[in-house]
């Protein structure tokens, strides 16, 4: 039997499962979950300890609460400081990671706020649990991090960003219709917001401050898939958003893609749709349109 397992395990090693086109979804995962049943093992540990059913029962007060209403999902990039962010104060809003910086330059401020990167959460954990906004969520894992943030804990299915989970495209994305029981990870938080807004029954979401053009400035020093940061942020709307002596991801935006294209396919399903109102994005997956004709 050990010598069976080693010898699927080097097969999936080789391989990474990819290229077998004739495995069928069931097939896929259920080799997959075999041959990381450690790694399987120990996610589910950490649920069991950090999500409770109170965490649960918490997100569900927010199932449908805003019902075929409109919503703006605000990312981070630079374009962000050519729009008028108060022709959407009396729209819901979703902000993300270090959007507290904005709130400081010119008193923007989300109704809803979600951190999901660890590096955001390391280089500013003071603030994120000090950031005064109504609904905070984030990942049940940050518990102990974000003690006393007085956030609602989502249990985060972060397999995507597993090397051995990089299989087929038409699988290893996944979305999901109920917040309250599990949400899945799209390498970038604004798809955790999508799924989110979903769950709350918005009908139509739309998108600033998502860029999706990544520059690589010259002195950042690449550590793996961690960019170490020795100069200004070109890449957020502030430039000390990853600045000097701060770590980031690599956005890795083949993979976001996926993930936009899957929020596309549910939306539209349920008769939704998300646009992107963005000043001269790069982002192509959903409709575009100008912010200044709509608010």
């Amino acid at each position: 039997m050990i010598t069976l397992y080693k010898f699927f395990r080097f097969f999936y090693n080789k391989l990474g499962l990819k290229n077998v086109r004739l495995l069928n979804n069931v097939k896929y995962y259920s080799i997959f979950y075999l041959l990381n049943y450690k790694k399987t093992i120990n996610e589910y540990k950490l649920k069991q300890i950090y999500f409770k059913l109170s965490d649960k029962k918490s997100i569900e007060k927010y199932f449908n609460k805003y019902s075929n209403q409109e919503c703006v999902i605000v990312g981070n990039g630079p374009s962000l400081n050519r729009l008028d962010l108060s022709k959407i104060n009396n729209i819901k809003t979703f902000g993300v990671n270090s959007i507290f910086l904005m709130t400081k330059k010119n008193g923007f401020k989300p109704s809803f706020y979600m951190v999901e990167d660890r590096l955001v959460v390391k280089h500013n954990t003071d603030q994120i649990i000090d950031y005064d906004v109504e609904h905070k969520f984030f990942p049940s894992f940050y518990k102990d991090k974000l003690a006393g943030s007085k956030g609602n804990y989502f249990n985060l299915d972060s397999r995507f960003y597993r090397d051995e989970y990089n299989i087929m495209n038409s699988t290893n994305i996944k979305f999901s219709e109920n917040f309250s029981k599990v949400a899945y990870a799209g390498q970038s938080v604004t798809y955790l917001n999508m799924q989110l807004a979903h769950y709350m029954g918005f009908k139509t979401v739309y998108l600033i401050g998502v860029d999706f053009n990544y520059i690589l400035p010259k002195d950042v020093v690449k550590d793996g898939r961690v960019w170490i940061s020795k100069g200004d942020d070109p890449n957020h709307f502030d430039k000390s958003y990853f600045g000097k002596g701060k770590e980031s991801n690599d956005p890795q935006l083949h993979k976001t893609i996926f993930a936009y294209k899957k929020a596309e396919e549910v939306f539209s399903n349920h008769n939704k749709q998300i646009i992107n109102l963005t000043p001269d994005t790069k982002l192509d997956v959903f409709e575009k349109k100008d912010f200044n004709s709509i608010f």
